[in-house]
């Protein structure tokens, strides 16, 4: 802020003021039309998507956290300091089968996990209430005489086993089938 403050002979908090400005009025304007708020119909076409490419049934995104690296804030003591040895803020995302991004919550403190950033976003906090408009539990194919089994969404070893999201098995002691369940 300080930098383009300089090159446009304003004040920092004047640049500051327009950057937010401008950038809430570009995200109001664009998410309805590239990142609307996914419905029933949307998670199950993405649902689809994950059956014909990856062979994951009723699967409706792919969740993970990214740690993007910023200059220490003052005063910020280890707030955003990580695990990774840097300072950063953590971008939480969801993406559908291509790797499209359904849903984003940027700007966590850096030193917290994956799981805790999960509980304090936006859209962790309506999975965790189960308010994300999935579908019905429907039957896995080729099982149509089994019980249905809920729409899920897949994430990593630092993500909690819950009833709509998934994670690998643990690495010891891998059986062949919990190592093929891994890979996929």
């Amino acid at each position: 802020m300080k930098a383009i403050s300089y090159y446009f002979l304003r004040g920092e908090t004047t640049v500051r003021n327009i950057v937010e400005t401008t950038s809430e009025s570009l995200w109001s304007v664009l998410q309805p039309l590239y990142m609307p708020v996914p419905t029933k119909e949307s998670w199950t076409n993405v649902a689809e998507r994950y059956q014909e490419l990856w062979n994951l049934p009723n699967c409706v995104g792919s969740i993970d956290g990214k740690h993007i690296r910023i200059k220490a804030p003052a005063n910020s003591g280890s707030a955003f300091y990580n695990y990774k040895g840097f300072f950063s803020i953590v971008l939480m995302a969801t993406a559908d089968a291509d790797g499209k991004f359904i849903t984003i919550d940027v700007g966590e403190y850096g030193r917290n996990s994956d799981g805790r950033v999960l509980k304090e976003c936006a859209f962790g906090q309506q999975l965790l209430k189960n308010k994300l408009d999935l579908p019905e539990p429907s039957t896995l194919p080729g099982e149509e005489n089994e019980p249905p089994y809920a729409y899920y969404f897949v994430g990593d070893e630092a993500f909690p086993l819950m009833n709509n999201l998934l994670r690998p098995y643990p690495r010891r002691q891998l059986t062949n089938a919990k190592r093929i369940f891994n890979y996929r």
